[in-house]
């Protein structure tokens, strides 16, 4: 890989809000890393009319949907791209029931170039089932030509790959993960004042996330619930999400008569890294997911996760960064107890752990180099790369 030979990237993607959360920052710290090692990077999303101008750079371009926001259908963005002939060496697609994929494949057929397909947990049996009949019709329709074209696919983990092969994709498949930056020092020293005074002196498991219902953060709270903690603990659910949705979880507290529970919305800049610098753990229930972001980010400050298996990162468990549980109400109960029943040594060597598995695993510069080798592969430009498998 050198600057001579390096490739023009575009990045297709749905939602380009902050409120998407991982996706969204993945993709961004992504194209950063691409950048330093001289392969520009353009990125393009949608938006609905009601949401903040996320065009923050110039290399970042957004097309407002229409219809139901899962399809991402945006007429503009066709339009655009039959306006850029041959302007990029390789399209990553980052998700794959986008209605804008029928665009790109027949853009990459017409201009002779590679695309590659990162699912984001897509295939995932409990994903798959989600709106099942609407996938069964893409794929059928819109999605025919983009299936039979795409190059590769990347998957985030070990765990999604072996998902992937499941599914059927025969294809080949890089296994690439996500990285994470370490918070700046100052930011490290945001001052607990951007926290209530009422929330500032209990001891705090942090869930941080979209309110959805395959995040399981309802049977996060009835074990909450079951555990009864001490007064000292406190659980923080940060995370936007339909207004309907977060009544029910409420609804489910107060009905597992939770104590110190508390829904603070979604949360971004200086208050998202006071929440992380507060925690004591964080917890993830989720009942599937592609590639926990925001685990990695509690990771990069140092705190600790409880993880069920269907986080799908188990070497996290492996390397004393967290606590990898069963993927029930009874398995949270468990682990919250553990949680509770640390040490203060143990916590520490947790936090520790937290910070070098994010350091030495999920850092931006190797996973940068990496997807540069897949991207200058599917160019031609050498031969697979050792992170590329083969049905």
């Amino acid at each position: 890989m050198s600057l001579e030979s390096s490739r023009s990237i575009l990045f297709v993607t749905g939602s380009l809000s902050d409120e998407s959360s991982g996706p969204y920052l993945s993709l961004k710290q992504t194209a950063d890393a691409l950048e330093r090692l001289g392969y520009p990077v353009t990125i393009v999303g949608t938006r609905s009319s009601g949401d903040p101008h996320p065009q923050e750079a110039s290399n970042v371009n957004a097309f407002r949907r229409y219809g139901p926001n899962s399809l991402h259908f945006t007429p503009g963005f066709s339009r655009w791209l039959e306006q850029q002939p041959s302007r990029w060496d390789v399209v990553s697609l980052q998700g794959l029931w986008l209605y804008n994929n029928k665009a790109v494949a027949n853009w990459c057929v017409a201009n002779k170039k590679p695309f590659i397909i990162t699912t984001h947990g897509a295939l995932n049996p409990i994903a798959v089932q989600i709106s099942a009949w609407k996938k069964a019709l893409a794929r059928m329709t819109f999605m025919r030509r983009v299936l039979d074209r795409v190059e590769c696919y990347q998957a985030l983990t070990e765990t999604e790959y072996r998902t992937m092969r499941n599914y059927g994709i025969r294809k080949p498949i890089c296994v690439v993960g996500n990285g994470i930056n370490l918070p700046e020092q100052e930011s490290l020293s945001s001052s607990e004042r951007l926290i209530p005074r009422e929330l500032a002196g209990r001891r705090t498991c942090l869930y941080l996330g979209r309110l959805f219902p395959i995040k399981g953060i309802d049977r996060l709270l009835r074990a909450w619930g079951r555990v009864q903690p001490s007064d000292d603990w406190q659980l923080i659910i940060a995370g936007g999400g339909e207004a309907s949705y977060r009544q029910e979880l409420e609804s489910v507290a107060a009905q597992s008569r939770c104590r110190n529970v508390h829904f603070i919305g979604f949360v971004s800049g200086e208050l998202k890294s006071a929440w992380l610098r507060k925690a004591e753990f964080y917890v993830l229930p989720s009942h599937s997911e592609a590639f926990p972001m925001a685990c990695l980010e509690a990771f990069s400050y140092g705190v600790p996760a409880l993880l069920t298996t269907g986080c799908g990162l188990p070497e996290a468990a492996q390397a004393g960064a967290a606590i990898e549980i069963e993927s029930s109400e009874t398995g949270l109960f468990e682990g919250l107890s553990r949680v509770q029943s640390l040490s203060s040594d143990e916590l520490r060597a947790m936090s520790a752990n937290a910070i070098r598995f994010v350091r030495d695993r999920h850092n931006w510069q190797d996973i940068g180099a990496q997807l540069a080798d897949v991207y200058d592969w599917m160019t031609g430009n050498r031969s697979p790369p050792a992170c590329v498998r083969f049905a």
